[in-house]
């Protein structure tokens, strides 16, 4: 059975890249506010929700998101830690204080001057030009996988950021600090619609790690790309997939070639070429066959072999 490998920071890097493309968030400062990046060890941050305060402690290496509008009004904060739970959190500035909770009182000592230990250079500016003198907490939220965490990253600058002010993703810019890890490949990849980072990453690589919905474990498959589509043959000792015939539905991990870190990831709907389609199978099965290495026999006897034993799964990428 395959275990699903733990996410790493490289991983985690990428999947930003990914969300900035998708978002089309534009590389700098940005026209109404900024997200910076950047990568941190040993830090803490405190907060207060109602009148409980919070502390979370991030002892390993932890990369640090924040989407802050230039007034300080509203802004989004994510400590995406591999190895440890996620944070996803969501602020606003001066709260009304007549009001029932979360409002700003006499005890309040957690204001944002004395919260962040240590944090963004982007957050440090704000606060020492007094721009954020107390904070609400809107929303806060851990995961156990950092991917997961930087999805709702993004899904909480989208709901409770930018839909707060009206403004969009293109009046966002992003700029990475110099302890971010972040270089030309992510740079590449927050440009790249995800399509075309599909097709790039199919074209170099000769292994894909495929989750079909009747296992719901990851698996290495070899692979065929024609015209839009991903051929997988399950019919091998070394490549089945469990209960292929009903297959529906798949997830798609894509690597960096040489690499162990992921390219891109997406869904797939998965049509079943069975051996009754003999004229389908026996095309797309020479296909596969010259990408086969290592295989004994003709074309015509390998195809013949297969079509006895097993199905060809076509995958379309759902963008």
């Amino acid at each position: 059975m395959a275990i699903k490998k733990a996410a790493g920071l490289d991983d985690v890097r990428i999947r930003v890249a990914h969300r900035l493309a998708d978002y089309e968030v534009p590389n700098g400062h940005g026209e109404l506010g900024t997200l910076a990046i950047a990568v941190e060890r040993d830090l803490t941050r405190t907060f207060k929700a109602h009148w409980t305060g919070f502390k979370l402690t991030f002892r390993r290496s932890t990369l640090l998101l924040s989407a802050t509008l230039n007034n300080g009004q509203y802004w989004s904060e994510g400590y995406i830690a591999p190895g440890q739970p996620s944070w996803v959190l969501a602020f606003r500035r001066d709260p009304p204080k007549a009001r029932g909770s979360g409002g700003p009182r006499p005890d309040d000592k957690l204001s944002l001057e004395h919260s962040i230990e240590v944090s963004l250079a982007e957050r440090h500016r704000l606060i020492d030009a007094g721009q954020i003198p107390h904070e609400e907490l809107i929303r806060m939220e851990d995961f156990d996988d950092p991917l997961e965490a930087v999805d709702e990253f993004f899904n909480y600058t989208e709901w409770y950021i930018l839909r707060a002010t009206e403004a969009s993703w293109d009046q966002l810019g992003f700029v990475t600090e110099a302890s971010s890890g972040w270089g030309p490949d992510q740079d590449h990849i927050a440009t790249l619609p995800a399509g075309p980072a599909i097709e790039e990453g199919l074209k170099k690589n000769d292994i894909i790690w495929v989750t079909p919905d009747t296992s719901g474990q990851p698996l290495a498959c070899w692979f065929v790309y024609r015209n839009g589509k991903i051929y997988i043959l399950s019919a091998e000792p070394q490549q089945r997939i469990p209960d292929a015939t009903h297959v529906r539905e798949a997830h798609v991990s894509v690597r960096w070639k040489g690499r162990d870190a992921r390219l891109v990831d997406f869904d797939a709907a998965v049509r079943v070429i069975r051996p009754e389609r003999r004229d389908e199978f026996e095309e797309i099965g020479a296909l596969l066959v010259a990408k086969r290495q290592g295989v004994q026999g003709t074309v015509e006897d390998i195809v013949e072999r297969w079509m006895a034993s097993g199905v060809i799964l076509e995958l379309t990428p759902r963008l």
